[in-house]
């Protein structure tokens, strides 16, 4: 499977939020607050301070998106990744590992000494994904109750 990683062009926001609403009320049974609280994300994004760093990825094949992800300058030193996605009929290709790859070698350029990310104890898979690229739970908040489920949150960090 032959796929491109470009930078994001309009229509590709709309459709971040709107899948990882999708995609996270099927599998994670998540309600529909998580695709607001993804939107608010990106109100945040374009909002702040912008720095050239900053950057949303797409991929596509065949002209058709796949998956997504993003990273921000969080402080001097850190990066942080976000919405990260790859649809369900595109999983187990290389996605994932590719735009992770593309995002580190970002940092890396920009000389970021560690990247974080936020996650949840239910999505397996991404946690899975996480920990084989080296990154490393820093704080866990436990039992919390977002998006009407109880979860442990998340935060992962990778040194660079």
């Amino acid at each position: 499977m032959k796929f491109t990683i470009r930078e994001h062009q309009p229509g590709d926001i709309g459709w971040i939020i709107s899948k990882h609403g999708e995609i996270y009320t099927q599998e994670f049974e998540f309600n529909p607050s998580f695709e607001t609280h993804i939107a608010n994300k990106f109100v945040y994004f374009f909002r702040k301070e912008k720095s050239p760093f900053d950057t949303i990825w797409i991929c596509e094949i065949d002209g058709q998106r796949a998956g997504s992800v993003a990273v921000w300058k969080k402080s001097e030193e850190k990066a942080f990744i976000n919405f990260v996605l790859v649809l369900d009929g595109y999983r187990g290709h290389g996605i994932a590992n590719k735009l992770f790859e593309v995002v580190i070698q970002h940092c890396k350029d920009y000389q970021f000494k560690a990247i974080e990310l936020e996650t949840y104890d239910c999505l397996k898979s991404a946690r899975n994904l996480y920990d084989k690229l080296g990154f490393a739970i820093i704080q866990t908040n436990k039992e919390v109750t977002l998006f009407g489920k109880t979860m442990d949150q998340e935060f992962w960090q990778m040194r660079l």
